[in-house]
């Protein structure tokens, strides 16, 4: 038994000095290194039961200078109070009762109290909230503990001291009394614990919820707005075709007559106007001429074609499991198509066979890799069609990239809303939030010559034009530290823009409807690498990586708002 509970006061011990010191490597650059790499921080951000973890509860720098200054207070009086014992130990004069102890009987935990305040001001995440919950309850039982052992040291001295002084916080004698009062000194140690456990859980969640629904109600977002033009940007605009958009279940596609393209599962398909596009350019396809001659039949069967990786089958690739997806493998306007010939019944549609297999039935498949980036005056099938023979398991397929989409829908508030088919405009609303870098709300110049590079940056613009960006879709970026960032903090750092498409319930919405939730939908997101140390003038953003899910998208996009 004794052993055990040796053990445990181990244990305490560990965890408490990992509770202190995790704010200082907060604030240390080495904690992009440690976070993302040794405690994988990223991890909780990718499952949304835990992604909240990730989440700052008090926004960064809350009031300004004074997170700092508590910050070194505490760390003055810590050193303070360590000098004193340690002092005290080197003369060997017994008991310390001055300075700092003639305040309170434990000055060190006090100024590690006002540490972590501090802490909290000025980088509140949700973990280190919890943390700091945490410590605060393994300091009083430390510190329980740490009296145990001056009373068998020092006897009636210690008793006496501890009689006339404070326990942590200067005045804390007046609970005495009601401390005694209080039931749990009654019962046994462990489930007197526990209960403590328990208690400090409840304040400690609850203040939170408190502080962040407060927060929701009165935030206000800074960012900047510009309508970019597009109409320069598109040099081939595809061809009048009709086409319409629906859901199923869920699943989202867009439709031109008898064919109809599934906006997924592979994570280019599910940006805005990739699946339209595909249907402009299908009937210009010699390629696939033969294959989709039953189209031209006045009534027949349907084209129902999914979206998968130019690599595969669809599956999943090793690209999940990492901090954001990788480019795709020849570019995000090179996919494989999956067409699939389908019968329907009589009065169902394509919504009725995406919901219910009864409905339809596969007659032939076509595997087929297409690059939309080619001109228009160029077949956008790129490499050769594959045809399977009756042994293939079609709908063992469909209902493999059914789950796929349906994994990767998420939660979008307005995914059950009725869809719209997006068309090309001649401009979109550009709207790049100062978040989450906080130099972007600290230094006007530098969040003004982000805006200026993406405004004029023609691979942005095209980017946007190809996702059939305007009217109620509107841009929205989040500037992020790029690769270098840690080197190059003060300097000319790279930086990785976050740039999301969400849809506004009209494209007269005000842009501050953004920012609620009940107000817009997340479609699709790409990311944007930029170098600063290229001229101004230049066209300074570099590749260009469609992303997802949608779930994926929510999760982020409150991230980058946490921290206001």
């Amino acid at each position: 038994m004794g052993m055990l509970k040796r053990f445990g006061k181990t244990i305490l011990k560990i965890v408490g000095v990992f509770v202190i010191l995790e704010p200082i490597w907060m604030l240390l650059p080495f904690a992009g290194f440690l976070y993302g790499s040794v405690l994988h921080l990223q991890t909780l951000a990718r499952n949304p039961e835990t992604a909240w973890l990730t989440h700052f509860v008090f926004p960064v720098l809350t009031l300004g200078p004074l997170g700092p200054a508590l910050v070194l207070l505490g760390l003055a009086l810590f050193l303070a109070g360590a000098a004193q014992v340690y002092w005290a130990k080197l003369r060997r004069a017994g008991l310390v009762v001055g300075g700092l102890y003639r305040f309170v009987r434990h000055p060190q935990y006090v100024s590690l109290t006002l540490f972590g305040v501090g802490i909290l001001l000025t980088w509140g995440r949700a973990i280190t909230f919890i943390a700091f919950f945490l410590m605060m309850f393994l300091y009083y039982y430390l510190a329980k503990n740490e009296e145990a052992n001056c009373r068998r040291l020092f006897g009636k001295e210690y008793e006496s001291y501890r009689q006339r002084t404070s326990f942590i916080f200067p005045g804390d004698r007046a609970l005495r009394s009601l401390a005694k009062r209080m039931p749990g000194g009654k019962l046994p140690a462990p489930l007197r614990v526990s209960l403590s456990l328990l208690l400090a859980g409840l304040v400690c969640f609850g203040t939170m919820w408190l502080i962040m629904a407060w927060k929701g109600a009165v935030m206000t977002v800074p960012y900047l707005s510009e309508e970019l033009e597009l109409s320069s940007a598109v040099t081939d605009r595809e061809g009048e075709i009709a086409v319409a958009s629906g859901t199923a279940g869920g699943i989202s596609f867009a439709q031109a007559g008898r064919t109809a393209v599934i906006r997924g599962p592979w994570r280019s398909a599910t940006a805005p106007g990739f699946a339209e596009r595909i249907l402009t350019r299908l009937p210009s396809s010699t390629e696939l001429k033969g294959f989709l001659s039953f189209l031209a039949e006045p009534e027949g069967d349907t084209a129902i074609i999914f979206c998968i990786s130019s690599a595969g089958s669809g599956q999943p690739g090793p690209e999940q499991g990492r901090r954001g997806p990788p480019p795709d493998p020849a570019g995000s306007d090179r996919i494989k198509l999956v067409i699939l010939r389908c019968t329907l019944l009589p009065g169902a549609s394509v919504a009725d066979a995406l919901v219910d297999k009864s409905k339809r039935q596969i007659r032939k498949a076509c595997f087929a890799p297409i690059d939309l980036g080619r001109s228009t005056s160029e077949d956008i099938v790129d490499g050769k069609l594959v045809t399977p023979g009756p042994g293939f398991p079609g709908e063992d397929r469909w209902d493999f990239w059914l789950k796929q989409l349906a994994e990767r829908r998420g939660g979008s508030p307005l995914r059950d809303r009725e869809a719209k088919t997006p068309s090309v405009a001649d401009s979109v609303r550009l709207v790049m939030v100062k978040a989450p870098i906080l130099r972007t709300r600290l230094h006007a110049e530098f969040a003004a010559e982000i805006f200026e590079r993406l405004t004029i940056s023609a691979s942005l613009r095209e980017q946007l034009a190809k996702s059939m960006a305007g009217g109620e879709i509107v841009a929205v970026a989040f500037p992020r530290p790029g690769p270098n960032w840690y080197q190059e903090h003060h300097r000319r750092p790279q930086i990785s823009v976050f740039v999301v498409l969400a849809r506004l319930v009209s494209a007269d919405a005000p842009l501050d409807s953004l920012f609620d939730f009940g107000e817009r939908e997340l479609l699709s997101a790409f990311t944007i690498e930029m170098d600063f140390k290229m001229e101004l003038a230049a066209d300074s953003t570099g590749e260009i990586v469609v992303i997802g899910p949608r779930r994926d998208l929510e999760e982020r996009w409150r991230f980058f708002l946490s921290g206001l």
